[in-house]
C-alpha cells in the first residue's frame, strides 16, 4: 500500500487540489486540469488518506437520466449537469443531431490509491488561499478567456489513482431498458463490459447494435493512470491461454503499476468557480455564471430526440387478420400438397408405375416437401415469439429461390421425368411468394405508422412555434395590420381546432372500442 507521505514528495500530485478544472470530453473523468488558483501548505491544509481499492461498475443512462446528470451528481454539482452535456454526450453521431432516443452504458474501472480533502480554513474560507495571479486573471480576462485559460470548477475533494472507461452510446427502441441493454453488452464484452478488443491507435469507433442492425452505436475508450497498455490484453485470443483473461485480473495487474509518477485525480467533489470569484469580485462572478450557464444550456439542448427507433415488427405482433391469412394459406397449401402426393402415389401403385416411375417419385417427393414446408411455416407463425417479420421474409425469400431452381429441371427424355415435379415446385414457390407479399404489406404499414407519428409531432412543433412568434412580434405590428392579422389568425386557429377536435373524438372512440 502506498505511503501517504510518499505522495507529498510529488508536488504535481498533491497539488491537484490547488487547480481549477475545465470540462474535457477526452478524459474519463470529463475534467482536465486548468490553471493553479490556490497556494497552500500541504502539511496542514489538506488531508491525505490511504484507501487502496479496485472498483468495477456499469452506469446506465437514458433520456430520463442522462450521463451528464450522472457525472454532475457524482461530483456534487447536480445543478450544473448541463456543463457535461457535451463531454458525456448521449448522441451517437457527435457531429450530427439524431432524432432517435439513445441509451448509454459506461463500463468503469477505478483503482484508488489515496484520497485528498481540503481541511481547516482552506475548506471553510478557500478565498483566503487564492493566488495573486488568479485575482489578476479574474480582473483582466474576459469570461471566455477565464473558461479557456483558468477553468470552471474547483475541487474540495478528490481521489488519486487511475480510471478506465468504455462507453457505449446506442440508438434505442421503446422496448429497451437497463436490463436488456446491459445483457446485450455483457454477452459481447463480458460481465464488466471491458472485454473484447481495444485499439491502441484509436479510442472512438462506430457500428451497429448486435440486437438491431438498424440501430447505430458509438463506442469510446478512455484511460488515465498506470500502465494503460495492460487493458489492450483484455479478450485477446491468440490461440494461447492468456494469464490476464478477465477485466478484474487486468485491473489487479494495472493497480500494481500505478504510482506517484503516473497517478491521476478522479472522483471529484466540485464547486463552481464563480462561487470562489464572488468572494472578492461579485460583478465578475455574476457575469461568469451567466456566460457559462447560457453556454451549457445551449449545449444541453443539442441532442433532443423526438422519437424512438422503430421497433422491429415481430410475427407475433401482427394483426389478427394478417395471422389468419398466413395460417389459412399454409393450411390450404398443405391440403393441396397432401392431395398431390396421394395422386402421385396412386400412379406408383398402378401399372403406370412401370412407365414413368421416376416422374411419379419426383412428383410425390416435391409434394411431400411442400406439405412439410407449409407445416414448418405454420408453426413459426403460431409459436415463434421472437422471430421478426423481416427475418421471416428473408427465410421465405431463400426458400422461394430454392423452389424456383427446383422448378427449372429438365430430366429424362424431353424432360418427362421432371414435368410434374416442376409443376409442384412452381406451386410451392407461388405459395411462398403469396406469404412474402402479405408480410411486406405489414412492414410497409408499420413504416407508415411511424411516419404518421412524426407528422403529428411536427404539427405540434409548428403550432408551438407560431404561438412563440406571435408573442414576440405582436407588439411590432402596426395597429391596422395587427387587427387584420389577428382576425385572420383567429379563423385559422378555429379551423385547426375543429379539425383536431373531430380527430380527437375519432381516436377516443377507437380506444373505447378496444376496451
Amino acid at each position: 500500500m502506498t505511503d501517504s507521505r510518499e505522495i507529498l514528495i510529488n508536488e504535481s500530485v498533491v497539488c491537484a487540489i490547488c487547480y481549477a478544472y475545465k470540462v474535457d470530453s477526452y478524459s474519463p473523468t470529463y475534467l482536465t486540469r486548468g490553471d493553479k488558483i490556490f497556494a497552500i501548505d500541504v502539511e496542514k491544509d489538506i488531508s491525505i488518506s490511504s484507501n487502496e481499492t479496485i472498483d468495477m461498475k456499469l452506469q446506465y443512462s437514458d433520456t430520463n437520466y442522462t450521463a451528464a446528470q450522472w457525472a454532475a451528481g457524482n461530483m456534487k454539482v447536480e445543478a450544473q449537469y448541463r456543463a457535461f452535456s457535451g463531454a458525456a454526450s448521449m448522441a451517437v453521431e457527435t457531429t450530427e443531431e439524431s432524432k432517435y432516443h439513445t441509451v448509454r452504458v459506461d463500463a468503469i474501472g477505478m483503482c484508488t490509491k489515496n484520497c485528498l480533502t481540503s481541511r481547516g480554513s482552506f475548506r471553510t474560507h478557500p478565498q483566503d488561499f487564492v493566488t495573486e495571479d488568479f485575482k489578476v486573471a479574474v480582473r483582466e480576462l474576459t469570461v471566455e478567456e477565464l473558461e479557456n485559460k483558468v477553468g470552471v470548477f474547483y475541487a474540495i475533494k478528490l481521489q488519486l489513482g487511475g480510471m478506465v472507461k468504455r462507453s457505449f452510446v446506442m440508438e434505442a427502441t421503446e422496448e429497451d431498458n437497463e436490463t436488456k441493454v446491459t445483457s446485450e453488452l455483457q454477452a459481447a464484452f463480458g460481465k464488466e463490459c471491458l472485454g473484447g478488443s481495444f485499439s491502441a491507435a484509436g479510442s472512438f469507433e462506430t457500428g451497429r447494435r448486435s440486437s438491431n442492425k438498424n440501430a447505430k452505436v458509438r463506442r469510446e475508450w478512455r484511460a488515465q493512470g498506470g500502465d494503460i497498455d495492460l487493458w489492450f490484453k483484455v479478450g485477446i485470443d491468440n490461440g494461447e491461454k492468456s494469464v490476464l483473461s478477465s477485466a478484474m485480473e487486468i485491473a489487479r495487474e494495472w493497480a500494481k503499476t500505478i504510482n506517484t509518477t503516473n497517478v491521476y485525480p478522479f472522483d471529484f467533489e466540485l464547486r463552481p468557480l464563480w462561487e470562489l470569484i464572488a468572494e472578492f469580485d461579485e460583478k465578475k462572478a455574476g457575469e461568469y455564471r451567466t456566460y457559462l450557464e447560457a453556454k451549457w444550456n445551449n449545449e444541453g439542448s443539442r441532442h433532443l430526440p423526438t422519437m424512438y427507433l422503430p421497433t422491429k415488427l415481430r410475427v407475433e405482433q401482427l394483426a389478427d387478420a394478417s395471422k389468419t391469412f398466413l395460417l389459412n394459406t399454409c393450411r390450404a397449401h398443405k391440403t393441396a400438397m397432401v392431395e398431390e402426393a396421394a395422386t402421385a402415389q396412386s400412379y406408383l401403385d398402378s401399372v403406370m408405375y412401370l412407365v414413368d416411375r421416376k416422374c411419379y417419385k419426383r412428383w410425390r417427393k416435391a409434394a411431400e416437401s411442400g406439405k412439410e414446408e407449409a407445416t414448418e411455416i405454420r408453426d413459426i407463425v403460431s409459436r415463434d415469439q421472437d422471430i421478426t417479420v423481416e427475418e421471416l421474409v428473408e427465410q421465405l425469400e431463400n426458400r422461394s429461390d430454392h423452389r424456383f431452381a427446383q422448378s427449372q429441371r429438365y430430366l429424362g427424355l424431353w424432360g418427362n421425368d421432371s414435368k410434374d415435379s416442376n409443376r409442384i415446385e412452381n406451386l410451392n414457390k407461388t405459395f411462398l411468394d403469396k406469404l412474402i407479399k402479405r408480410l411486406n404489406m405489414d412492414l410497409t404499414s408499420q413504416v407508415s405508422v411511424e411516419e404518421w407519428h412524426v407528422d403529428l409531432e411536427e404539427c405540434e412543433k409548428q403550432v408551438s412555434e407560431a404561438v412563440e412568434w406571435f408573442d414576440e412580434n405582436i407588439c411590432c405590428m402596426q395597429t391596422r395590420e395587427r387587427q387584420k392579422n389577428i382576425v385572420k389568425a383567429i379563423g385559422q386557429v378555429k379551423s385547426i381546432q375543429e379539425s383536431l377536435s373531430g380527430f380527437l373524438q375519432r381516436l377516443q372512440s377507437e380506444v373505447e372500442k378496444e376496451e
